[in-house]
């Protein structure tokens, strides 16, 4: 009489497990795109910030993942456009997605910011945007600026 109950525990138990696994979340990307990706899909990722008067843009762009072009903007005009290589395109990216993901989980928020930035990554047709101030920042992003502008003449 109790074989039929135990077995019944045992299967809402192994249930649960199996219900439990399926519920955990997705494991996050650590990269925007895998370093050893041997094809980069269309995608693009941008830091656009302001200072003083100015809005500035920083783009990468990825087409059909032969082509790679970083560009700089001031106010909407383009300053700098040029290709760029496959490993520097990745690296880039990477290091800003690294960037926007952390401050994503850290950041404070600031109802009178006189340097915001927003960065867009756009990546197999999903677009994710995050939102700050320079000044919550250690001075990470303005790195990744001067590193971004550094790819203008590293090639």
């Amino acid at each position: 009489m109790r074989k039929p109950h135990l077995f019944l525990g045992k299967l809402s138990l192994l249930s649960l497990l199996v219900l439990s696994a399926c519920a955990t979340p997705a494991k996050k990307d650590d990269n925007f795109i895998s370093p050893d990706a041997t094809a980069v899909p269309t995608n693009s990722i941008s830091i656009n910030y302001a200072l003083r008067q100015n809005v500035y843009l920083f783009e990468l762009n990825s087409q059909g993942g032969r082509e790679f072009d970083a560009k700089s903007a001031v106010n909407e005009k383009v300053i700098e456009k040029r290709k760029i290589s496959k490993e520097h395109y990745i690296s880039f990216a990477n290091r800003i997605y690294d960037f926007a993901e952390k401050y994503k989980d850290s950041k404070s928020a600031d109802s009178d910011c006189r340097s915001p930035f927003k960065i867009r990554m756009e990546k197999n047709g999903q677009v994710s945007e995050v939102e700050g101030c320079r000044t919550n920042d250690t001075g990470e992003l303005g790195k990744i600026i001067r590193e971004g502008e550094i790819l203008f003449y590293a090639q």
